[in-house]
């Protein structure tokens, strides 16, 4: 593992941003909605994590760009797990890196081709003002026009417009709804409840981080898992009624002839599905990082890979 670039802070943010990529992204422009916010730029970190060796010129650019024009760096933490080419990918073990690195109070592991709006950053900082104890998640419109690539920086009124297949005049079918998993199972396939997740760092902490079992090995798999024993744990699951993320259409978007764990056909884990009902709160296979910092729980510092 390398880090090609790695934040130090005076003042700690108070979100960390947490994007993956396993050399598939071929546009970056979540770096740049994410550098447009209204939020004060101090207030938030991004965090980028390639599972395999791809050091992407895209990424490198965007930082040089930056710093020659004295504006903050779009990534301030760059790190490359260097996994060998013939390992299959594994989003937990990149949402574990993450959340060890991370510096802010707050982790958001977040769909690093998302279209955000600018406000994003605030609405989270809103909704843990108002309650701390939650894994907040927020819908994603999609639009499945193959206008839309290669990627150009599409307005929201023409995503929400002709080729959007999950929402009608803006507002995602079925909103809003305020209903926790918890109480309606149906919910899992209903909802993107992959697109952006939030929770308090020293909770997924206290969870044991992500899975790190083969169940969520490639294209089945995700933050909601973390949802799932963070509600055995006590938090309250929020789906945000009125702010949404948007996402267009691109090659593989549905991660096909993608190995796929135990699932119910519809691309969610059986796994996850079934915890729940399980009552489980630690992972069947825990990080042994997150497992140090769980059992030594006055330290929450970020630290570096074993």
């Amino acid at each position: 593992m390398e880090y090609l670039r790695r934040a130090s802070f005076k003042t700690p943010p108070v979100l960390s941003f947490i994007l993956l990529d396993w050399t598939v992204r071929e546009s970056f422009h979540t770096l740049d909605y994410l550098n447009h916010q209204i939020a004060d730029r101090g207030l938030f970190e991004v965090i980028w994590i390639e599972f395999y060796s791809r050091r992407s010129d895209a990424i490198r650019n965007r930082i040089e760009r930056a710093e020659a024009l004295g504006l903050p760096s779009p990534v301030d933490t760059w790190i490359v797990m260097d996994h060998p080419e013939d390992e299959y990918y594994h989003k937990h073990k990149m949402y574990n890196r993450g959340i060890l690195d991370a510096s802010g109070s707050i982790a958001v592991v977040l769909d690093s081709d998302a279209i955000l709006r600018t406000d994003l950053v605030q609405t989270i900082l809103d909704e843990f003002g108002k309650n701390d104890n939650l894994a907040l998640h927020f819908e994603q419109i999609r639009n499945f026009d193959q206008k839309f690539y290669p990627f150009d920086y599409p307005s929201i009124e023409e995503i929400i417009g002709e080729g959007c297949v999950n929402a009608t005049g803006g507002v995602p079918h079925g909103f809003p709804c305020a209903t926790s998993l918890k109480e309606d199972v149906t919910l899992w396939n209903r909802y993107n409840y992959g697109a952006c997740f939030c929770a308090k760092r020293d909770d997924l902490i206290r969870i044991g981080g992500a899975d790190e079992h083969i169940d969520y090995m490639g294209h089945v798999c995700g933050p909601y898992e973390m949802t799932a024993r963070l509600i055995n744990a006590g938090a309250q699951d929020y789906l945000h009624p009125t702010h949404y993320l948007y996402h267009v259409w691109h090659p593989n978007q549905g991660g096909t002839n993608n190995y796929c764990g135990p699932s119910d056909g519809r691309g969610m884990s059986t796994t996850a599905m079934a915890i729940p009902e399980n009552g489980r709160i630690l992972p069947l296979l825990e990080n042994e990082d997150i497992r140090r910092l769980r059992l030594n729980t006055a330290t929450t510092a970020p630290i570096s890979a074993s």
